[in-house]
């Protein structure tokens, strides 16, 4: 039988109070309290189909107004049933391709406009492999071999309090609700299909998918008073998220080693972060992947003829990004970054900081590639999305 006594150890406490100054933060002696949610609710599924209207590469965008019997969801999904290709396989994640853009509206006015692709790379790019598998293979008709088989695509509806708006984030902040009641100005949505061959790796495509389509809405149901309470918050819903504004008109070209100067646009509100989205040159634009990224050999932005911040080695590009929290799983690769917010990865999900550019006359960008690349060029902002007394729907990026 073995002993234990201890008596040395905690008589020797007395010596170490220089390092026990700071204040009681816990107790790990006392269980942690049962706390509760505010509101208990459940959620159910409401699927509406679309008919044979929405089609790959629709000339016109396809317009869909929240039901006005819609009272409180958490989210909402486009949910397209693809068929086979013959002949071809899918992209890996080709979910992603599906949908060119989604924009919002209220009352005819532009509420904002979702890069469907680029939202959910980054979304992708900050999951775990673990994670990355699952939401693949569920969301975005993900096969672990490449195959052709018909598979169903469930595209995020980029909503204000959408979770996939934001990187994803171990954080007890949730993302909240969207409260559908706004009176005479219902929500609506402009969704803009891509080509069906995006989503194939060769020339084979998938057929028709009109009268494939469906909205899925993952209602909220609580007691009526609560339903009451949550469904109508005209004139004080208002929460932040993020918008992805293209610098570039869409894919440009450069060579390697080949310095880019880039000063025809200058965002506008709180830039967290400025991305290049790059791949390797001389792939059919319809065929290019999104997963694997080439990161810049130098990266740099000037404010009035006075360089902000410089990374002019891929040394210092690889740290501007893991100093940041942008981390990467197996499949999604990262793209080159300037943060301007600390700890950026995370800035969906609290302020810590950003860049307004209205402080400069003139900014540029300055980047270069050791390879030839085709790229697309982002600012991620952090824009307020409120509802105002009246039911209007507005964002804004100051």
């Amino acid at each position: 039988m073995s002993f234990e006594n201890p008596s040395q150890i905690i008589q020797s406490w007395g010596l170490t109070k220089n390092f026990a100054a700071g204040p009681t933060t816990v107790d790990k002696l006392v269980p942690p309290t049962y706390g509760k949610i505010r509101t208990p609710f459940v959620q159910t599924w409401r699927e509406e189909s679309l008919g044979s209207a929405l089609e790959w590469n629709n000339s016109n965008p396809f317009s869909y107004y929240l039901p006005e019997s819609l009272r409180v969801i958490s989210s909402m999904f486009l949910q397209i049933k693809c068929p086979a290709i013959s002949g071809n396989n899918f992209k890996p994640y080709a979910g992603i391709y599906a949908v060119k853009s989604i924009r919002l509206l209220s009352a005819g006015q532009e509420v904002y406009t979702v890069d469907v692709t680029a939202f959910l790379r980054d979304y992708c790019e900050s999951l775990s492999d673990e994670e990355l598998e699952s939401f693949g293979r569920i969301y975005l008709g993900h096969t672990p071999t490449p195959s052709a088989t018909a598979r169903t695509f469930l595209v995020p509806i980029p909503l204000p309090n959408s979770a996939y708006m934001q990187r994803h984030g171990h954080n007890t902040r949730g993302s909240g609700v969207w409260p559908c009641f706004t009176a005479q100005n219902r929500l609506e949505l402009q969704i803009q299909m891509q080509q069906n061959t995006y989503v194939s790796l060769g020339e084979n495509v998938p057929g028709s998918i009109a009268g494939a389509c469906s909205m899925l809405m993952h209602q909220v149901d609580m007691a009526p008073s609560d339903v009451l309470r949550y469904s109508d918050l005209r004139g004080v819903y208002s929460l932040i998220n993020r918008r992805f504004t293209q610098l570039t008109s869409g894919w440009q070209n450069v060579g390697a080693n080949t310095p880019v100067i880039f000063n025809h646009h200058q965002p506008v509100g709180c830039v967290t972060e400025i991305f290049i989205s790059a791949i390797a040159t001389g792939t059919a634009q319809a065929l290019r992947q999104v997963t694997t990224q080439i990161l810049p050999s130098k990266f740099k932005v000037i404010a009035d003829s006075v360089t902000q911040k410089d990374l002019n080695t891929p040394e210092k590009v690889q740290m501007e990004l893991y100093s940041n929290g942008f981390t990467q799983n197996s499949a999604f690769k990262n793209c080159g970054r300037l943060c301007f917010a600390s700890h950026a990865a995370e800035s969906t999900h609290h302020y810590s900081g950003g860049y307004n550019m209205q402080t400069a006359s003139t900014i540029v960008f300055e980047f270069e590639f050791a390879e030839g690349v085709d790229y697309k060029l982002y600012a991620v902002q952090l824009q307020r999305v409120s509802i105002d007394s009246l039911g209007l729907i507005r964002a804004s990026l100051e």
